[in-house]
Order: structure tokens, then sequence, then C-alpha cells
């Protein structure tokens, strides 16, 4: 047997813990949209700022347009793991649909379907026409 490169796990690891897993990357795929749900739900955490604790209305405008930006970013981080997730559940299905042989075709075609719709979905999300 020939000596395998530093960086190359052997072959007998990669079988029993390979780097593809449909489970692995469906369970993956729904802890990252998850997570993305629960930071979209910080802000609600925190609550806008309340004008009673503030005598300058100009520092109350200063933590309200702070808390609206910490809303706006966490929205959009919450988009982009949700994102992330989706096309992981995505591939995940393509590829078990390309690479799974004991399944039956119809549960293959549906596999490819489900695939390319949510694929689909994550590409065209901020497409616009206009």
């Amino acid at each position: 047997m020939q000596p395998m490169a530093a960086y190359q796990p052997q072959p007998k690891f990669l079988d029993k813990y390979g780097a593809y897993a449909f489970s692995k990357w469906l369970m993956v795929g729904v802890v990252l949209i998850v997570i993305g749900a629960m930071f979209g739900q910080v802000t609600d955490l925190v609550g806008a700022p309340n004008p009673a604790d503030y005598d300058d209305p100009t520092k109350y405008a200063e933590e309200q347009f702070s808390h609206e930006k910490l809303g706006t970013s966490l929205d959009a981080f919450a988009s982009m793991l949700q994102s992330i997730g989706i096309g992981l559940i995505g591939y995940a299905l393509l590829r078990e649909a390309n690479d799974g042989d004991a399944h039956h075709t119809a549960v293959r075609v549906t596999a490819v379907i489900t695939g390319v719709l949510l694929i689909a979905n994550v590409a065209a999300a901020n497409i616009t026409l206009l």
C-alpha cells in the first residue's frame, strides 16, 4: 500500500466517515435555517428604545436609528443563513437522486425536482425584473 499524502484521509476513513451523507447535509441545512430564524428574533427580544428613558430627543433618535440598523443587519444575516441552509438541502437532494441507486425512479425524479426548486428559489430570491 502506498503512503497517502499528508492532507488526504485514508480510504477506510472516507468509507466510514465520508464527507457526504444525505442525513448529515439535511440536518446541517435544517440547523442553519433554525439558527437564521433565531437571529431574526433577536431585535424583538431586546426591544426598541423606550422614549421615557431619554431626556435628550437627539440621543433617543440615535438609539432608535441604531436599533433599526441592528434589526436590518441581523435580518440580512438570518436571510443568508437560511439561504445557505436551503441550498445545502437542495444540493443533498440532487446528490442523493444522482448517487442513490437503491431508490425507485419516481423517488429519484421527485428528489431532483425538489432540489431544483429549492436551488432555483435561492437563486431567484433577489432577482428583480425592473
